[in-house]
């Protein structure tokens, strides 16, 4: 065998005999490295092809652990359907500042309207959502597209054969959701109004 083989068996043999401290210490480095959201089942495979319940179980501990310290400037939460390492709200400014986000990066009020109606119709139409909002909304979906904020997931069963669009993940880590069902109902936003 290969001297790299045979580093890559040993390393991969490793990985497979972690004690619980240790695979919970190296769910946090993945975590940490990670931009997006990991999923019980991707660090599982990670770590080796480990349970993904016992994955699960090990993230809701270390979820746990960090954010209850709170001198962290982070936390662990459970985003999109997996888990990601976010800042703390409170240094929200800072990040911001660091990463120069530009107004023309937020979404305008037309384009949060539009994604709204498609978040709490979805799947829905392009005319559909037209109807709702009294405008076109062309504009707001291909920038809504570009952002990968919704997709097309189908085709109506309508004359024309329209689009049906529905959101993305990237909505749910956008605005830090585990999954639609963490969007406020109708009543709680008419409350709200008031």
């Amino acid at each position: 065998m290969s001297e790299e083989l045979q580093e890559e068996f040993e390393a991969s043999e490793a990985v497979e005999t972690l004690s619980r401290d240790e695979s919970k210490r190296a769910l946090y480095a993945l975590l940490f490295v990670s931009d997006r959201p990991l999923s019980a089942t991707r660090l599982a495979e990670a770590l080796g092809d480990t349970d993904p319940d016992i994955i699960a179980t090990l993230l809701e501990e270390l979820r746990e652990a960090l954010n209850a310290r709170a001198e962290l400037p982070y936390s662990l939460r459970e985003i999109a359907g997996g888990y990601q390492l976010v800042s703390r709200p409170e240094f929200a400014p800072y990040v911001r500042r660091l990463f120069q986000i530009k107004k023309s990066n937020r979404l305008s009020k037309a384009l949060l309207e539009t994604l709204a109606v498609i978040a709490y119709k979805q799947p829905v139409t392009r005319a559909e959502v037209e109807s709702i909002r009294g405008v076109s909304v062309s504009y707001a979906f291909d920038q809504l597209q570009e952002r990968r904020l919704i997709k097309v997931v189908g085709i109506a069963d309508l004359p024309g054969r329209p689009k049906l669009y529905r959101t993305t993940d990237e909505f749910l880590v956008s605005f830090g959701l585990k999954s639609l069902k963490e969007l406020p109902s109708l009543e709680e936003l008419r409350t709200l109004e008031r």
